[in-house]
Parts: structure tokens; sequence; C-alpha cells
């Protein structure tokens, strides 16, 4: 069981639903949060379901917080990129996946959320496999404002994060491993200088 807090951080353009998806995670969208109020700076919230205590990090969109934002992705155990799904928005998303890449480790997935699913046939947004193509991450459909895609984000966050645990287990027996053979290297040396 995991008893750690786990950060997340949710990066993307001013209104593609960060805040939304924010909220969705912490169970408290309403169908009358449907009015943009763009978040200033960040914000921060702790939630908690089955053995996870999540920190989510929502950060602004506007270009002023972007000087920030490398500070604050340090650490991040997950990190998701929401897009819009309409064409502009997903190709000026790549930059935020290159620059992610740069900071989280290696083990940190990034993933994007082509959130406004709904709009997708009426509105010209993309479905979640073109927006995956274009991003070359693995990519999520959401349609965030419905109180129904919760399972759904959860979901996705537990799947992403059971992967790193995975990993971070594996590399952690890997460590351990090392460490064995270099003490064993150590002892077959001193017991040689001793014959």
């Amino acid at each position: 069981m995991l008893n750690d807090l786990v950060k997340i951080s949710i990066i993307g353009h001013p209104a593609t639903g960060k805040t939304t998806i924010l909220k969705l995670l912490s169970d408290s969208i309403e169908k009358r949060d449907r009015l943009y109020i763009p978040t200033q700076g960040f914000d921060l919230r702790t939630v908690k379901f089955d053995q996870f205590m999540l920190r989510v990090w929502d950060f602004g969109g506007q270009k002023s917080y972007l000087n920030y934002l490398d500070e604050y992705l340090v650490g991040s155990d997950l990190v998701l990129i929401v897009t819009d799904s309409s064409p502009r928005n997903v190709l000026n998303s790549r930059r935020f996946i290159e620059f992610t890449s740069n900071i989280v480790d290696t083990d940190c997935p990034i993933i994007a959320i082509a959130n406004k699913q709904d709009l997708c046939k009426n509105h010209g947004r993309m479905e979640a496999k073109r927006v995956e193509d274009i991003l070359k991450v693995k990519t999520y459909g959401l349609t965030a404002i419905e109180s129904s895609e919760r399972k759904k984000l959860i979901d996705i966050i537990k799947k992403e994060l059971n992967q790193v645990f995975i990993r971070r287990g594996l590399k952690d027996v890997m460590n351990v491993l090392k460490d064995e053979l270099n003490n064993m290297e150590e002892k077959r040396s001193v017991k040689e200088i001793e014959i």
C-alpha cells in the first residue's frame, strides 16, 4: 500500500479545462461551474482515494506564469497536459511536452488529456487518437464538465501511477541487487588481500 503523497501536475494553455479536471477529481464539480475564471498562479488540492493521497497542482496557463512552471514541475509523479482538442491548441501543446520532459524524472509519465470530447463532432475538435498521433504521448479523451467522467479520470490516474510504482519498484530492486553485488565484491577483495 502506498502511504506517500503523490504529486500530480496539470498544465496546458488557458481555458482547456485544467481546473475543471481538478474539480472533477476532487468531486466538487457541479453543472453550474461552466463559467470560465482563469486560474491565477496555481491551485493546489489534496485528494484521497483508495491507497493514493494525491497532491494535485493546477497551473494557470497564461504566459506570465510559464516562467515559474519548471520550479513547480520538479518532483512530479505524473504530469497531465490538458488540451481542448482543437487543432491549434493540440499543436501548441507540443511545447509543453518538450518543456516538461526536460524537467521531470524519466519515470514520470507525461500524458495528454484530450478534453472537451463532447465538442468533437460539431465544433472541429479532434478525437483522442488523433491528438495522441500528433502529440506522440499517451492520450486519453475526456469531457471534464461531466461528473460521470470522474471514474474514468480516476482509472486513468491509477493506471499511470501503478506503472510508475512498478518501474520504481523494479529500480529499487535493481539498486538493492547492485548494492549486494558491490558488497560481495568488497568482501571477496578483502579475503583476497588477507590470503
